[in-house]
C-alpha cells in the first residue's frame, strides 16, 4: 500500500507545481490549505501502515527502498501527466480524441513491457495448470472487468479534466481510498483502525477547503468553482459573442459604404 500513499500524497503538489509554471496559475491559501491537510491525512495512512508492517515483522528492505523511490517519480510523473492532459483536453483535442490516444498509446507501449519483461507472467494468466486457486474462467472474468473499468476510469479523468482542473482530480482520487478499504471490510473481514478514520476526515476536509475558494482556473475574475459551469457552454458562448461582434462590425462598415455613395 506504501506506493498508492506515496502517489497520492505526492501527485498532489506536483501537479500544482506543474499547473503553476507551465499554466502560468495562482493559488489562494486556501488552495495551499486544503492540499495541506489532504496530505497530512495521507501521512496518518502511511505512517499508520508502516507501523503495521514493523509489528509484524516485516523488515525493510533494499527493494522495498528501492520501490519506494519509483514510487515518488512515478507519483511527480503522475502530477505532470495530468497537467498536460488538462491542457490538451482543454485546448486542443477534446475529450474523445484524449481517451483514443492514451488507449492506442498506452496498449502499444504496455504490449512491448509485456513482450520484454512479463512474458512468463501472460503465460502463467492465460494457462490453466490445475495448481492455481483461480480457475483460468474465473481470470478471465476479472481480467475482462479490470480493462473495462480502466477504460471507463480514463474516459472519467479527461471528462473531468475538461470540466474542471489537474489539482482537484488528484485530491478527488484520494477518496478512492475508501472504496477500497469498504471492499476489504466486505470481503476480508478487515478490520479499520482509527488511523484509517481521521485520515479519511482530513482527506474529506481538504477538498472542501480547496473547493471554497475560486478555481484556479479563473482565479482573477473570482468566479465560483470552475467545474460548477461547463467549458463547452462557456466556449459556445464566446464563439456566439464573436459572431455577434462581427456582424455588428460588418453591417457598420456597409453603412458607411452607402454614405459614401451617397455624397
Amino acid at each position: 500500500f506504501t506506493f498508492v500513499y506515496v502517489s497520492d500524497a505526492l501527485a498532489i503538489p506536483a501537479a500544482m507545481l506543474f499547473t503553476k509554471l507551465i499554466m502560468k496559475r495562482s493559488y489562494l491559501w486556501t488552495h495551499l490549505i486544503g492540499g495541506a491537510v489532504c496530505m497530512t491525512g495521507i501521512i496518518v495512512n502511511t505512517v499508520s501502515d508502516i507501523n503495521d508492517s514493523h509489528v509484524d515483522g516485516h523488515e525493510l528492505s533494499s527493494d522495498h527502498v528501492k520501490g519506494d523511490i519509483l514510487a515518488i517519480f512515478g507519483a511527480i510523473l503522475l502530477g505532470l501527466d495530468d497537467v498536460l492532459s488538462e491542457i490538451i483536453v482543454s485546448e486542443y483535442g477534446g475529450v474523445t480524441e484524449m481517451v483514443f490516444m492514451k488507449g492506442f498509446f498506452g496498449t502499444l507501449i504496455s504490449v512491448g513491457q509485456l513482450v520484454a519483461f512479463e512474458m512468463d507472467s501472460v503465460q502463467a494468466l492465460f494457462v490453466d495448470n490445475g495448481r492455481s486457486p483461480c480457475v483460468l474462467s474465473w481470470r478471465m472474468i476479472l481480467f475482462s472487468t479490470h480493462v473495462v473499468t480502466r477504460a471507463l476510469d480514463v474516459t472519467g479523468e479527461m471528462q473531468f479534466l475538461f470540466v474542471s482542473e489537474a489539482a482537484l482530480l488528484n485530491l478527488s482520487l484520494l477518496t478512492s481510498d475508501l472504496y477500497a478499504a469498504i471492499f476489504d471490510v466486505l470481503t476480508t473481514g478487515l478490520q479499520l483502525t482509527i488511523h484509517f478514520y481521521i485520515a479519511f476526515f482530513l482527506i474529506f476536509a481538504g477538498i472542501v477547503l480547496y473547493e471554497a475558494g475560486p478555481s484556479p482556473a479563473n482565479i482573477h475574475q473570482g468566479a465560483t468553482p470552475l467545474d460548477i459551469q461547463i467549458r463547452k457552454r462557456k466556449s459556445m458562448g464566446y464563439e456566439t459573442n464573436n459572431l455577434s461582434a462581427s456582424e455588428t462590425e460588418h453591417k457598420s462598415n456597409l453603412g458607411l459604404l452607402k454614405q459614401i455613395e451617397l455624397t
